[in-house]
């Protein structure tokens, strides 16, 4: 076996002085405190042995636990250096691995020339350390620096497996690699092909040996993750993934008479599954009872919940069934549909629009020479020996993988948005760009070489590139006097009467405050910037999750009398006794819940059911009634919360709820906001580092935000004019605000000033298509004012005018007007309600925007009319249909199958708008013959009346979509 060393000294101490660099710039450059989004939430979950949202993150949640340990500072700094040693560790692998490749591909080779090697290498590793991705998530509490590492570390094991073929254990240790980084972030997943390419192409007769191993260790992994599931059709999966492999190595042992590597088919299973041991982290820090405790892993339901979840569309289950379920015959099929109003991108779409904006970013962060670079490395496999090219073929596999196959499963989007949820995903991405690079570079440059000696100097300029990354990106990855999340938190919950109960609703609302509360409170006063701050008496709830069976159970153990006493030594070395306030409060338990929503839907309308957050806000109703009278509350919404509306005064960066419902807002409590909101907009705007802090921007735009929308609730239009304008202020893409400013600027005849907001927007978020559209509709909402005006003119004089309601309602809907279009239906009902085309306008406009309980009345109406019409039965089956009305539906049905006969039945049967019941058997009824049907349709001659289905007046208004 081939055990020699192949690093030479030159190799590690590239790579030393590339760890070294990196790490300064790094630790120079790490947040200071708690930063935006999820930091918070990650803080918590390492400084108290917790576990953060799904997939819980067990290797970075326990080694930051641990690396927090050190006595080196404030906590929240202390896990932004460790994300950046984490990431100065891989970009030191990738410089020592970058100078031993070039040697190794025989680059440089006269003695006079190696200094090249390491300038090429340093100067593309330093060029990776600099590149935003990468840069951005190494000085923050992120968990992308050490999946950049294991990444690392698993190409590192590969590289050297390449040199030594025979040495198995180097591939069960990349293995074992690659399922250990699983415990840190599933994005590992997609880079799972690489170990079986390299086998098949450089050790072709082992290859069966390692695939029957991998498919042993997958199929024990995948039968507990089933049984674990308790799903069916994952169970039934894995059990005819066991025949398959039951046959296939029966097969290969028939093949090979017997003669089959049992060795490998023990340890390699044994070296997965000791790499998935990370996960038994989860269960033991969710039953201490920690402050950040999702999913409530210490229960086999939540910890299968957390672990389900994946970065590709869909959970696990439903990605495996997706996969492995079509070969096995268990795939059932698309059981999704777009949601309405979106519009479904194909796989081709994605990636021909993701493709041109990503590699516009590595010409950015690397820098146009890189792009060059990449793609000679592609001409340097042409000509090298076959293990050489099979590492470059590894790698440009694995680069496609990552950079392309990933954020198409994902559906990526290239506005700003999409880009900012994109971005930290691709560390490894980079790491794996850069590693071509310098193979592309070295061959490039050596060909220069080897025709005139003198070229060699060109090698000399290659530290432009790094420089020029760190001028270009430092900016906005550097987070160096970035206070902006400690002051998020701080400044909101530091005047807050004590023993408030805090209600967060958006990502850094909910997860900052947590922080604050039990991170940054216990910290000694000499590692706190407030000295005096420690909010330890405040109560902190996730809007979005209430109700959530596996949160409500985590927040009873925090707050309730049901908080479980610390059972040994361990728990209270962690301080559980004294980590949440002693005063319990009332919150119901996940069965109190159900029935709190349920009493809640008695009384509310199919509308307001339909709600995102709807059940949220009935369940933290219930909170606030049972704990109104000793606590006070403030909320930091994500989705609003209607009712609170009512309740609500502005406070700071947040709302507080009045013990009682208001008449009007106090006039000194809007006084006191805008006076606040000038002070504070103009603290952050002089910050010279917010206008590069994208989080911030967004995080306190949205603040203002929510105190402009409970203004518009209490038609308080020049007050939400002006907070919709401030928080444009601090984020002029906020597109919901200027969605909304819109309006209310059309209602004053300001059509100018909308355009001008769209226009600005779109200046940096120039990829975002909901923004072109408001922005198109804008425009067109200032051409068509002069024709609206005359129509209400004239409406005004003829109210029984049909055409002119109905021309109305149409400019009104397609500007996006849809209070002012929905008033016209609601009058024209009123005014016209005698005439049945008026009436099927209504029905199909209520239809169209999913009201449908509206549009029950006119549909009624509508068949009293026009009793023999079978299209209006049609109609009016469509509504009941649409509001779960079984039995109502099938009698509507039928008596249009009688009107409408053979053709109405057909239509009904094969129409894709009632498919979700289609196979039941009273639907199924439908299709048998009864009474005497006209097989044409329509009704019968003697009756006189012209059905609507020859009409063209009749059927304009009746194409409704699916709900």
């Amino acid at each position: 076996m081939n055990k020699r060393r192949i690093f030479s000294r030159a190799d590690w101490l590239c790579g030393l002085g590339a760890f070294l660099v990196s790490l300064a710039v790094y630790g120079y450059t790490a947040a200071p405190n708690v930063t935006l989004l999820d930091s918070g939430e990650f803080l918590v979950a390492a400084g108290h042995f917790g576990v953060p949202h799904p997939t819980g993150y067990p290797l970075w949640t326990f080694t930051s636990w641990l690396f927090q340990l050190l006595p080196l500072g404030n906590m929240a700094w202390e896990v932004a250096v460790w994300s950046g040693v984490c990431t100065a560790g891989a970009v030191g692998i990738a410089a020592m691995m970058s100078n031993n490749i070039l040697r190794w591909m025989g680059f440089f080779g006269e003695a006079g020339q190696r200094w090249a090697n390491i300038v090429i290498s340093g100067s593309f590793a330093l060029t990776l350390a600099f590149s935003f991705s990468v840069w951005s998530q190494a000085v923050i509490a992120e968990v992308y620096g050490l999946h950049a590492l294991m990444t690392a570390i698993f190409l590192l094991l590969l590289y050297r497996w390449v040199h030594g073929p025979q040495r198995d254990s180097l591939m069960i240790g990349a293995f074992f690699v690659l399922a250990l980084s699983f415990g840190n972030h599933h994005l590992t997943l997609v880079l799972s092909p690489l170990p079986f390419l390299l086998i098949l192409l450089l050790r072709r007769r082992a290859f069966w040996d390692w695939l029957l191993a991998a498919m042993v260790t997958a199929l024990l992994v995948y039968l507990g993750f089933a049984i674990l599931s308790g799903d069916v059709l994952v169970l039934k999966t894995a059990i005819r993934l066991a025949y398959c492999v039951a046959i296939g190595g029966a097969f290969l042992l028939w093949k090979r008479r017997l003669r089959i590597r049992v060795k490998l088919i023990a340890f390699l299973p044994f070296a997965v599954i000791a790499g998935l041991l990370s996960y038994v982290y989860m269960p033991l820090a969710s039953s201490t009872n920690p402050p950040m405790n999702w999913s409530y892993t210490r229960e086999a339901q939540g910890f299968f919940y957390s672990i389900n979840r994946s970065q590709y569309q869909g959970p696990l289950t439903e990605q495996s069934i997706k996969t492995l379920g079509r070969f096995m015959g268990t795939y059932p099929g698309e059981q999704t549909k777009p949601k309405a109003g979106e519009v479904e991108r194909s796989k081709r779409e994605v990636l021909v629009e993701w493709a041109g904006f990503f590699w516009l970013q590595l010409n950015r962060s690397f820098t146009p020479f890189s792009i060059i670079f990449y793609f000679c490395s592609i001409l340097a496999a042409l000509r090298l020996s076959l293990n050489r090219r099979t590492w470059i073929y590894l790698l440009h596999i694995a680069f496609v993988l990552a950079a392309f196959l990933q954020p198409i499963l994902d559906g990526a989007k290239i506005d700003a948005d999409g880009w900012w949820l994109q971005m930290p995903y691709h560390t490894y991405t980079n790491l794996i760009f850069s590693l071509l690079c310098v193979m592309g570079g070295g061959y490039l440059l050596d060909a220069l070489t080897r025709r005139r000696t003198k070229l060699i100097w060109i090698t000399a300029l290659l530290p432009i590139m790094p420089a020029y990354g760190f001028l270009v990106n430092f900016s906005e990855a550097s987070q160096r006097n970035h206070w902006f999340g400690w002051m998020f938190g701080h400044d909101m919950l530091k005047d807050l009467p004590k023993g408030s109960i805090v209600i967060g609703g958006s990502d850094p609302g909910r997860f900052v405050p947590t922080y604050m509360i039990f991170g940054e409170s216990p910290q000694p006063a000499a590692l706190k910037r407030d000295p005096g701050f420690d909010r330890r008496d405040l109560y902190i709830i996730t809007q979005n999750a209430l109700g959530e069976s596996n949160y409500m159970k985590y927040l009873r153990d925090h707050y309730t009398t049901a908080r479980p006493k610390p059972k040994n030594a361990f728990e209270k070395w962690l301080g559980r006794e004294n980590t949440y306030p002693q005063e319990t409060i009332a919150l119901p338990s996940p069965e109190e819940c159900k029935v709190i929503t349920e009493d809640a839907k008695k009384t509310a309308s199919k509308e307001e059911q339909a709600d995102y957050s709807f059940e949220m806000g009935a369940i933290l109703k219930w909170i606030w009634e049972k704990n109104k009278d000793r606590h006070d509350f403030f909320i930091e919404e994500s989705f609003s919360i209607p009712w609170t509306y009512d309740y609500a005064i502005p406070h700071g960066l947040v709302y507080q709820l009045s013990k009682t419902k208001l008449d009007r807002i106090p006039p000194e409590a809007v006084a006191r906001d805008f006076a606040f909101w000038k002070d504070y907009k103009a603290k952050l705007l002089n910050d010279p580092s917010y206008a590069s802090d994208y989080d911030a921007q967004r995080s306190f735009s949205k603040l203002r935000q929510t105190i402009g929308n409970i203004y518009k609730y209490r038609k308080m239009k020049d007050e939400a004019i002006r907070a919709y304008f401030e928080a444009l202020e601090l984020w002029p893409e906020n597109i919901e605000v200027i969605a909304v400013l819109t309006r209310l600027l059309w209602d004053k005849g300001d059509f100018d000033t909308s355009i001008a907001l769209f226009q600005k927007a779109l200046e940096k978020d120039y990829n975002n298509l909901p923004l072109w559209r408001l922005a198109i509709m804008a425009e067109e909402r200032k051409k068509t004012e002069g024709e609206i005006r005359g129509l209400k003119d004239t409406l005004a004089q003829q109210p029984r005018n049909r055409e002119i309601v109905d021309k109305l309602i149409e400019l009104y809907s397609r500007v996006g007007e849809s209070e002012k279009a929905e008033a016209v239906v609601n009058k024209g009902t009123n005014d016209l309600a005698d005439d049945p085309a008026m009436l099927r306008i209504a029905v199909t406009y209520y239809g169209v925007n999913s009201k449908w309980q509206d549009a029950l009345a006119p549909a009624e109406r509508l068949i009293r009319i026009e009793p023999t019409n079978a299209q209006n039965f049609l109609l009016l089956a469509r509504v009941y249909y649409s509001l779960n009305k079984k039995k109502e539906f099938y009698d509507t049905a039928r008596k249009a199958i009688e009107i409408g006969g053979v053709s109405m039945r057909e239509q009904i049967l094969n129409d894709d708008f009632f498919k979700s019941w289609r196979n039941e058997p009273e639907f199924q009824s439908l299709a048998q013959p009864g009474g005497n049907l006209s097989p044409g349709g329509g009704v019968p001659p003697s009756s006189g009346t012209q059905p609507a289905t020859s009409s063209t007046e009749g059927q304009e208004h009746m194409m409704l979509r699916s709900p």
